[in-house]
């Protein structure tokens, strides 16, 4: 019988928090679900703690253990070996904020014909809680993929994550569904999970993404729902300018400012002579 819910578990030696994260799904009362778990060849329990759970546990679970190329690999991987009607991506320091989330989502899913559902998360240790209850929200600073569900039709449009994005391929990846207006996304006002704080988007910023947000969302057609474009697209530039003082991405780098002096935008003609000459300044001293 095919489960409801796939919640796909990436793992790396995760040993620390995981017993904590495999309560709060225990505790859920919705039990249509299956558990996915992908493990990037840990080096301490984690593998040990996955095999006891699996022994012991009435849930449907799936689990491989290999070297991966990093987070959104394995969550790739484990796309393909889920089996459910919706997709779940949680991590192995995350915790469903109620043993009702799952339950309250189904109810939600049942009612509205959506293609996402979404709701709050909130990130310990800092407290900090996310509520991207607009499309401006969304759109604008992106989403935790932690708050999200997948209907599994959804990724035969938006493909799997992209890998040459290393920290924000989610949030790529779910800006496809927002700006398709063929799907229909679902906010709920909900708190769905606790988030561990130690991520890579936590530490560490997607300048090769970011320098494409605005360009994304002009070429979807959805630049004109953001509250700030101007914002947006200097943030855009900036993360251009800053792959090119490091040299990394330059070609990627170069096509999008290509897009942003030759396209209508918030700038003007000598703002874009200027990013113009920035960008040819900091790209001649990386390569010399």
């Amino acid at each position: 019988m095919t489960p409801f819910f796939s919640i796909i578990i990436p793992l790396f030696n995760s040993s620390k928090t995981l017993q904590q994260t495999l309560d709060s799904i225990i505790s859920q009362n919705f039990k249509d679900v299956e558990l996915v778990f992908i493990d990037g060849g840990s080096t301490d329990d984690t593998r040990l703690m996955v095999s006891n759970f699996k022994r012991d546990a009435d849930t449907a679970i799936q689990f491989i253990s290999e070297p991966d190329k990093g987070i959104y690999d394995a969550m790739n991987k484990g796309m393909d070996m889920a089996t459910g009607q919706w997709f779940y991506f949680m991590g192995g320091d995350d915790t469903f904020a109620a043993p009702d989330v799952l339950t309250i989502v189904y109810n939600t899913i049942q009612s509205e014909n959506a293609h996402l559902v979404y709701g709050n998360v909130t990130g310990l240790p800092s407290g900090t809680t996310y509520t991207d209850d607009t499309l401006n929200k969304v759109l604008s600073r992106g989403i935790h993929h932690q708050g999200i569900f997948y209907k599994r039709q959804v990724f035969d449009y938006t493909g799997k994550y992209d890998l040459t994005f290393k920290v924000a391929a989610d949030y790529h990846l779910t800006l496809k569904v927002f700006c398709n207006p063929a799907f229909k996304t679902q906010y709920i006002n909900l708190e769905i999970v606790h988030f561990g704080e130690a991520g890579l988007s936590s530490v560490l910023y997607d300048y090769r993404f970011y320098s494409y947000h605005y360009r994304f969302l002009a070429q979807s057609k959805a630049v004109n729902k953001l509250e700030d474009k101007g914002l947006c697209l200097n943030q855009s530039v900036y993360c251009c300018l800053c792959l090119a003082k490091e040299g990394q991405s330059m070609s990627f780098a170069w096509s999008n400012i290509f897009y942003y002096l030759t396209h209508a935008n918030p700038l003007n003609i000598l703002q874009k002579f200027k990013m113009l000459l920035r960008m040819l300044f900091w790209s001649v001293r990386t390569s010399g």
